[in-house]
């Protein structure tokens, strides 16, 4: 990284240098122009036109020195100006050529907002990626781990759409996360490839974000449910475990091979349809579920699966153990250092399939298959 700084600090110097020198010449040109061909030259806006001109180019004729020593300086002008220009033009050309190799290798610093990081790998992340553009097109998304250039480049390649940047390094580090702008993106993501159990490190990545910026939605991924209680005392907003979607599809593919194939078609990045969340209109809060229901079908052909809302202040003790050891004590610290309370945690309810008659609530959300 000190070598890559020094090169970009020098090439920058380089132009600074190249644009003094365009400049020089340009008005010490102008100048002796004016001195040599009194003629048509008296006028010194009509010097710098031919000068900048002569430098640039070799002249549109409306204007030509008539004596010898004016056309040997027009020669120095023109070859001066080919150099210079052609200096500055590479120069230019290499600074974002060395930019491009520096993104492509995960060493530039991100400056998107409201983009969408990726944490760790995992075998599927490409189809996630595609999922991911599919369905969210404003957002960037950064990607943050430390798997082989060629791995990397393989996923770059086969993305559909060209928004999605990478930052290498260890996502649990708090000048990586820096480095991808983490306290201005919208979601954090961060998986957990069950070939590499990385527990601790999600962790204490999703303690990381938080004390970064608490107001930031982090889905973690984890293999041992034994260590979902640290996950949530660290504040994560939403936990994925592998053991339990894996029991999930093995189960439903033998006692309800439909609905375990209707799960798979849904998260198949070619899939026409999509699970999504919608605010609802102001104008049903107070109406039942079966209006609500009839204007999407009837307004948009999609489907209202049910209801969400978010339950505010859920207590500690729901999540916690009464037992405290070291790791406790570790993340009570750090989430004290991160401004959290221990007291109170946002929990997301779901609500499938209501009865018809519910009435619609203000604050909740619309589940809609579309």
């Amino acid at each position: 990284m000190n070598i890559l700084n020094r090169i970009k600090k020098i090439k920058d110097k380089l132009i600074f240098k190249v644009i003094i020198w365009i400049l020089s010449v340009w008005f010490l040109g102008s100048f002796l122009i004016s001195l040599i061909e009194p003629g048509s030259f008296k006028n010194i806006g009509n010097s710098l036109w031919w000068t900048i001109v002569t430098m640039t180019t070799v002249g549109y004729g409306d204007m030509a020195p008539t004596t010898m020593f004016g056309r040997v300086l027009a020669i120095v002008i023109m070859l001066s100006g080919i150099i210079l220009v052609a200096l500055i033009t590479g120069t230019i050309s290499s600074i974002f050529t060395t930019k491009r190799i520096m993104e492509g290798k995960g060493l530039e610093k991100i400056s998107k907002e409201n983009h969408i990081i990726i944490c760790g790998w995992s075998p599927n992340i490409l189809s996630l990626i595609n999922k991911f553009v599919k369905s969210s097109n404003s957002n960037d998304i950064v990607l943050i781990n430390d798997e082989s250039q060629d791995k990397i480049d393989s996923v770059m390649s086969g993305i559909q759409n060209k928004n999605v940047y990478y930052v290498r390094g260890d996502y649990s580090l708090d000048s990586i996360l820096n480095k991808a702008n983490t306290t201005k993106a919208k979601y954090v993501l961060i998986l957990n490839d069950s070939t590499n159990n990385h527990d601790e490190k999600v962790i204490l990545a999703t303690l990381t974000i938080k004390k970064m910026s608490p107001s930031i939605r982090v889905v973690s991924q984890i293999n041992d449910k034994n260590k979902i209680p640290f996950l949530r005392r660290a504040n994560v907003d939403a936990v994925l475990s592998s053991d339990d979607y894996n029991l999930f599809m093995s189960l439903s593919h033998i006692l309800d091979p439909g609905s375990a194939e209707a799960i798979s078609s849904l998260m198949s990045e070619n899939s026409s349809n999509n699970l999504e969340s919608k605010q609802i209109p102001d104008e049903f809060f107070g109406k039942t579920f079966s209006e609500l229901h009839n204007y999407y079908f009837n307004e948009y052909g999609i489907i209202c699966l049910g209801l969400y809302n978010r339950e505010e202040k859920m207590g500690i003790s729901d999540i916690l153990s009464s037992s405290s050891d070291s790791i406790d004590k570790f993340i009570e610290q750090k989430l004290k250092q991160a401004g959290h309370s221990l007291d109170e945690k946002n929990k997301v309810h779901i609500n499938l399939n209501p009865d018809k008659d519910e009435i619609i609530l203000k604050g909740q959300g619309a589940l809609i298959l579309k």
